[in-house]
């Protein structure tokens, strides 16, 4: 680990933080809002757009060189590491995630993934990040830390508030420089022990890779934090042929426990999406545009199919995700890869169906840190979209420039 010097907004010239940032480019469905915020929003760098004549990468590039230029952006006098706090609520329940922000050695030994990387993406990724000769957003990547050692070193270090400020979605954000050559120092002799297990991030780490980088800007934070939240994938699918809900049923009865429930308001979908995460067996829930008064919670009952697949990994077999994916909405209830979509919210997926867009909604418990661990530590992939680690880190709090 080591410190760097961040590239920053000069909010004298830009203007107010909260509109200068945006989420990563992966969970942006529409630029526009973000375009039309602020004229210097990280938008700009993040997704850039084509022009007529040059592409959307010269296009990023030629925007930060004039930031840049005119001050928008400077380089940070301190060589820092930056950490970073957010509070925020879900379901009425208050998290408080702290984390850091440094540069990390690359180490495929030492830096555990579980997750595979699509080509797109990925070229997206390295076309940016390399024409720019810079990263606009950072790796996530999470270390172990039961004693909370690395973060007493950061807490008890000295670190001047940059901003302070709440975002679009109400989760309140501080974000602080640490230039204590002394502290850093510390907190570096602790994480250079450690195993470095992504959470999210795996095509920039790989863009850094074959960018051949040796040290690649990471937002870190303690696994046991009290603060981490990882929040389930939902299925939803629309089928290529009718597919009665009688017989989606019938093809889970000889494998699952199938409870009818009656779907009356948003308490009745909370209470089935508790009771699935709260099971220790594997279970789902889910909704159909055929039946839309109820709700249906299925749940382990006899040993599934999956169980007995030979050359599958034991960690694979236990992890829940997994099973309910591949071993029983594809494998049992016979559903298409290509018959599915992706979601991590559970209102938008009711809404998908009732307005026919999906046939059917499947509402998965949410993966664990321990089942991520597992994962990482055997080498090993989850099924694409079994992970949304919330909230997501924010574009434009600071840059690395390592070109």
């Amino acid at each position: 680990m080591k410190p760097f010097h961040g590239i920053l907004f000069d909010t004298d010239k830009a203007g107010d933080i909260a509109g200068l940032v945006c989420p990563p480019y992966d969970v942006i469905e529409n630029t526009d809002p973000y375009y039309e915020r602020a004229p210097f929003n990280a938008i700009r760098l993040e997704l850039p757009r084509d022009l007529p004549t040059i592409d959307r990468y010269h296009v990023a590039k030629n925007t930060m060189d004039e930031w840049l230029s005119k001050g928008v952006l400077a380089a940070d006098g301190h060589e820092s590491i930056y950490t970073y706090e957010q509070e925020f609520t879900i379901d009425g329940s208050t998290f408080f995630r702290k984390g850091f922000i440094a540069l990390h050695k690359l180490d495929k030994e030492r830096i555990l993934t579980h997750e595979q990387t699509r080509k797109k993406a990925k070229a997206d990724r390295e076309q940016l990040i390399g024409t720019l000769g810079t990263y606009t957003s950072f790796i996530f990547g999470l270390y172990d830390d039961k004693e909370r050692t690395i973060d007493n070193a950061i807490e008890n270090a000295p670190k001047e508030l940059l901003f302070d400020f709440t975002d679009e979605q109400s989760i309140k954000s501080r974000f602080y420089r640490i230039a204590d050559s002394a502290s850093i120092d510390k907190v570096k002799a602790l994480l250079d022990k450690k195993y470095i297990y992504i959470a999210d991030g795996h095509h920039r780490l790989d863009v850094s890779y074959r960018l051949n980088v040796t040290h690649a800007p990471f937002y870190l934070t303690n696994m046991y934090d009290e603060g981490i939240v990882i929040l389930p994938y939902h299925r939803m699918a629309a089928f290529e042929q009718k597919r009665p809900l009688a017989e989606l049923i019938g093809a889970l009865e000889p494998f699952m426990a199938v409870e009818k429930r009656p779907f009356e308001n948003s308490e009745s979908l909370q209470g089935a999406l508790s009771s699935v995460a709260r099971s220790d067996k594997a279970a789902f829930a889910f909704f159909a545009k055929e039946d839309p008064q109820h709700i249906y919670v299925a749940v382990e009952k006899a040993p599934l199919p999956i169980y007995s697949t030979d050359g599958l990994h034991e960690v694979l077999k236990k992890l829940k995700v997994n099973v309910i994916h591949s071993g029983i909405i594809r494998d049992i209830m016979k559903i298409k890869d290509e018959e599915i979509s992706f979601t991590h919210d559970h209102h938008f997926a009711v809404d998908s169906v009732r307005s026919g867009t999906a046939d059917a909604a499947f509402f998965l418990p949410p993966t664990t840190v321990d089942e991520v661990r597992a994962i990482a530590e055997n080498g090993l992939d989850m099924p694409a979209k079994s992970t949304f680690f919330y909230p997501k880190i924010l574009t434009g709090l600071v840059f690395y420039k390592y070109a």
